[in-house]
């Protein structure tokens, strides 16, 4: 507050702590109020929760469902994986197929003398059988730092060497010598010590009379569909599955539906159960029970329940434990588990049956009825989650407005309660001075009589 403040100086009164206690006293109802904005944030915070949960949940459920799950795919393995290995590029004939790597694709190489001082290589080359020419000039260079102008030009053909000061060159591409080898020229050079030219890989596919080829050992002949990668001279065989739903990823779904069940559940149940702390005291008391025995999720969380005992979900190998007498904590919260030979069971009896209990793009099954147990509670914009959420921020914002109201109405009490209390100093200081003035006058006029 503006102004003079005397506090005590005249009437021995420790003003300032006085009005400290009389404005805490005052204050109480606006602590009630910032108290009730915790207990409201602290619901919505846990309402987001619960709702990220819920709706991770109801994904999950989707993906029971979705379209790319119940897609027949195809596999393809290989036999010896450093011989030849494989993948699919698009459909392919189901089958076992024997294949023969009778070599490998290399790549030219020419060594040469380096003539001291350097001067200018040239490099005449092929791509594909497309005459090519790469000039490098090396004049004043060393063997050394011909090979780094040489190995650092992004558009060069070859790598380069040193070999005993010998200019060792590489095509970087392998391949038949007459569609990707090369030939090196120039003042550069010295004698010619050494040459070997480059070769296609080469296979065979048992039953098929055809010699394929590959300049860089990646074949996409003689299986329609499939890419190989040759590896190794020596013999393997490509097994191309029929075409057909994978069930490891079917049931790495259902796991997952499992997960994310059990995960909502634990959390919900931590919600519901959490009492409030009863007169708390401090901000992370009040924070405590903010949902406790919520109705709307309780009933969510039972039409999650009977959604699933009716579901018959237990034929595919999720179950409800019941350990012992049944009153296991995992039973109790009627937690989900997983049998991975229960469900394989199922599928090897017919995937048909497993695919219509769980749901399809085509036909309604378990996936689609969950999803609509979920969606009026997780839907965004207008799901009862997001509107309790909402609602939880009109209410923050009206304590908001009454906290402000409170902190002008309690400054203007204070400033109030210090005026009165610095008059009251002031009266009482006029006083005495009086007091005292008068005490002397009546000193004096005992004095002169």
């Amino acid at each position: 507050m503006a102004g003079i403040q005397l506090s005590g100086l005249a009437s021995g009164l420790d003003t300032q702590s006085i009005i400290t206690q009389l404005m805490s006293i005052e204050s109480q109802p606006r602590t009630r109020v910032a108290q009730q904005q915790v207990v409201v944030q602290a619901r919505q915070d846990a309402l987001r929760s619960v709702d990220s949960s819920l709706t991770s949940l109801k994904y999950a459920a989707s993906d029971l469902r979705s379209a790319l799950l119940w897609v027949p795919t195809q596999k393809v393995t290989s036999s010896d994986d450093s011989v030849v290995s494989a993948q699919l590029t698009s459909g392919a004939a189901p089958g076992g197929y024997t294949v023969n790597v009778s070599t490998l694709a290399s790549a030219d190489s020419r060594t040469y003398g380096y003539t001291a001082g350097g001067g200018d290589l040239t490099i005449d080359y092929k791509v594909d059988g497309a005459a090519q020419q790469k000039t490098f000039t090396l004049a004043g260079k060393s063997v050394d730092e011909a090979v780094t102008a040489i190995n650092g030009a992004n558009d060069s053909p070859v790598w380069a060497v040193n070999i005993n000061g010998k200019l060792s060159l590489s095509r970087r591409e392998t391949g038949d010598h007459g569609s990707w080898g090369f030939e090196a020229s120039g003042t550069a050079l010295g004698a010619q010590i050494a040459s070997r030219d480059g070769t296609d890989a080469s296979y065979t596919i048992a039953g098929d009379a055809t010699v394929y080829t590959s300049h860089n050992g990646t074949a996409t002949e003689g299986l329609p569909g499939v890419e190989m990668t040759l590896r190794a001279v020596g013999t393997t065989t490509i097994n191309v599955s029929t075409p057909q739903v994978d069930s490891s990823a079917v049931a790495d779904k259902v796991k997952a539906f499992v997960t994310a069940y059990n995960a909502s559940v634990d959390l919900v149940r931590d919600k519901l159960n959490e009492k409030p702390i009863a007169n708390p005291t401090t901000d992370a008391d009040a924070a405590v029970g903010s949902l406790y025995g919520d109705q709307s999720l309780s009933s969510t969380l039972s039409q999650m329940r009977q959604l699933i005992s009716e579901s018959g979900l237990d034929q595919l190998g999720v179950t409800v434990p019941s350990t012992g007498s049944g009153t296991s904590p995992d039973a109790l919260a009627g937690k989900l588990s997983f049998n991975q030979v229960t469900f394989d069971a199922a599928w090897a009896k017919d995937p048909a049956t497993v695919q219509a209990a769980l749901g399809s793009p085509n036909a309604t099954g378990f996936a689609q009825r969950f999803e609509k147990v979920l969606d009026p509670i997780v839907r965004s914009g207008d799901g009862l989650l997001d509107q309790r959420v909402r609602a939880a921020d009109d209410e923050i914002k009206s304590i908001q407005d009454s906290l402000a109201q409170w902190d002008v109405r309690l400054q203007s009490k204070q400033d109030y309660l210090q005026k009165q209390f610095t008059a009251l100093e002031t009266a009482m200081n006029a006083s005495q001075a009086q007091m005292s003035d008068l005490q002397g006058q009546i000193a004096g006029l005992l004095g002169s009589s």
